[in-house]
């Protein structure tokens, strides 16, 4: 073993245990992990930066932007839409149905792009079918990851173990030469899920997503219940309140207190903004804890608050909506609190609420950091909503508020996704130039306008992908991977190279777990390619048994960013996705090892 091997080796442990910590961003990581390499000498200036320009990489932002085409559109929302007509009054074809039309938007776009725009179409239909929305979302999150592997561009992961093996050599992945695969893990995933929903299905009470506005009425919604500390209190002429704006009164920043409205002669004022001057006899309906309320009192010579007249349903109006959003699973507000953000002016919306670890949290939501998983209860315009569903940190779960479409655009987008496959299919010039033209027709057509474009590519996954490529490149250059392939092959070829096999499926599944399907997939393929050459089995099988393993996150939240998203619309702990994720992992992956030994037969050894 030499000393760049053991360096790399290091290098890679190194970056697995940060990784797999949490603790450090993930694209932070990567740079860190291509200076180490570059100062180390273990790759060259050219070798550094090389995955930056590597086809896969230029590949998977283009179908992002393809992506947003067909959400914009309203391709995908049509399809979300047609679940709910589909199902009728049946749980079972409401599974089947979310699960069918997830998986088919995921072949050809971006998971969480198909899990965020069917999220809301997947809400009301459950709550249409009076049933807790928690037993759709978990499929609906699922199917995006069985989905991803009907196409080479289904997932980056598949594309990115096409690259290593084209650097090897080695003919690469057709579009569709991973439909067979995918089409039967997909059958799998389906049958499992409906058939078997009783036991894998949670049946928790809603999340984020359910009645936000009305006390508990049924026994699988539990809502914000915003009117059980809904108070209001008249100013009076001596209070110190007189002549300060809400923003000087600290009434939301040091007393934890959300004003909701301000009724006064001529109306009520919803939402109202932080620079509102109060005046005496103005009405402050609040959301409040007793021992706040208190001290509110004590400090602005309140009288007596009492319980609000003014209901909730009665805080909406033509204009004035509520909505919920989810915070995206890679958003860059995670840590942030409200106040922090300006969220009042910079989004024109009050926070009234905050879902988080089955419950809502109604009142000091200004303390609170904002966390992957959380779901934000919104009240404010209809054109600010708007502008908040746009917002790639948030995905609105409310289905039809605030939502925007341009449907006229909508064959145009279809046409070109046609146009897409078919010129893969005929192999009219190389995947990423295909993409790229694809991408580029979805801006000339306006599918995708301005900074949508831009907002619709993932950069810090792009950042991601490609510093890990190149420790991929220092893998294979110094001989690392040709060392932990042939160890790997040693210590278990004596069973053959289906053994082998094997348990590269499920290593690769147990790091995907850990390090995310983009890491493990780049990390995973070189060593897989090794160890095919050893035990004389077909290389391009072994590729792609990682390809498939690297898309079997069902097991943590954290493993697939879908996961994460519907995390806090279905109210999900993590042993609901270790409870219904293992049985599923398990039975994709032995698809996947009789699918691998079906298809490449003899020829695997």
């Amino acid at each position: 073993m030499t000393g760049e091997i053991v360096f790399v080796l290091v290098v890679v442990g190194v970056a697995v245990v940060v990784l797999a910590s949490g603790r450090v961003p993930f694209e932070v990581t990567a740079i860190a992990v291509l200076l180490a390499l570059f100062f180390g000498r273990a790759i060259d200036f050219e070798a550094a930066l090389r995955g930056f320009s590597n086809s896969a990489v230029v590949t998977i932002g283009a179908v992002m932007v393809m992506s947003a085409g067909l959400a914009n559109t309203g391709v995908a929302h049509w399809m979300g839409r047609l679940i709910g007509r589909l199902a009728g009054n049946s749980e079972a074809r409401l599974i089947a149905f979310t699960v069918l039309a997830a998986a088919l938007l995921s072949g050809f776009m971006n998971a969480i792009a198909a899990g965020g725009v069917l999220l809301p179409a997947a809400v009301a239909a459950a709550r249409e079918l009076k049933i807790p929305i928690s037993r759709v979302l978990l499929p609906l999150s699922y199917a995006t990851l069985l989905g991803s592997v009907l196409t080479l561009v289904g997932t980056p992961s598949n594309l990115l173990v096409n690259s290593v093996v084209a650097r090897e050599g080695i003919e690469p992945f057709g579009l569709l030469d991973f439909t067979p695969f995918g089409a039967a893990i997909l059958v799998a995933g389906v049958l499992a899920l409906v058939f078997g929903r009783h036991r894998l299905l949670p049946r928790h009470a809603s999340g984020a997503a359910g009645d936000a506005l009305l006390p508990r009425a049924r026994e699988d919604h539990v809502p914000y219940r915003l009117e059980e500390r809904l108070y209001e209190v008249a100013i009076p002429p001596v209070s110190p309140l007189v002549g300060l704006t809400l923003r000087e009164s600290g009434i939301r920043t040091d007393f934890g207190i959300s004003i909701v409205a301000i009724q006064r002669q001529g109306g009520t004022d919803i939402a109202p903004a932080p620079e509102v001057v109060l005046h005496a006899g103005e009405v402050l309906v609040m959301s409040a804890r007793d021992r706040d309320i208190t001290r509110l009192r004590e400090r602005f010579a309140l009288p007596e608050p009492r319980p609000s007249t003014l209901g909730a349903a009665a805080l909406q109006t033509e204009n004035v909506e509520f909505a919920e959003a989810s915070l995206a699973p890679r958003s860059t507000l995670v840590g942030e609190t409200v106040p922090s953000l300006n969220f009042r002016d910079r989004y024109g919306l009050s926070v009234l609420g905050i879902w988080r670890d089955g419950a809502p949290r109604r009142t000091h939501l200004h303390d609170m950091p904002l966390r992957v998983g959380d779901a934000l209860l919104v009240l404010g315009p209809l054109p600010r909503i708007a502008e908040l569903r746009d917002d790639p940190d948030f995905v609105v779960v409310t289905e039809r508020v605030g939502l925007t479409l341009r449907p006229r655009q909508a064959p145009i987008a279809v046409a070109i996704v046609a146009g897409f496959v078919a010129a893969l299919l005929l192999q009219l010039a190389p995947v990423a130039i295909v993409a790229l033209a694809a991408a580029a027709a979805m801006v000339v057509t306006g599918c995708v306008r301005g900074r949508e474009t831009l907002a619709a590519v993932d950069w810090r996954a792009i950042v991601v992908i490609g510093g890990m490529l190149t420790l991929a490149e220092a893998m294979r250059q110094s001989g690392a991977a040709a060392l932990v392939g042939e160890s790997l092959a040693e210590s278990l070829g004596d069973g053959g190279p289906w053994i082998v096999l094997a348990s590269m499926l499920l290593l690769t599944a147990m790091f995907t777990h850990v390090l995310g399907n983009h890491v493990t997939a780049v990390l995973m393929a070189p060593v897989a390619l090794s160890a095919a050459a050893l035990v004389g089995a077909d290389p391009r099988m072994f590729a792609m048994g990682v390809a498939l393993a690297a898309s079997t996150g069902f097991i943590t939240a954290y493993a697939h960013p879908v996961n994460l998203l519907v995390m806090g619309p279905g109210n999900f702990r993590p042993r609901d996705y270790a409870r219904a994720g293992i049985p599923i992992a398990l039975l994709v992956l032995l698809v996947d090892f009789g699918m691998l030994a079906l298809m490449f037969g003899a020829g695997g050894s």
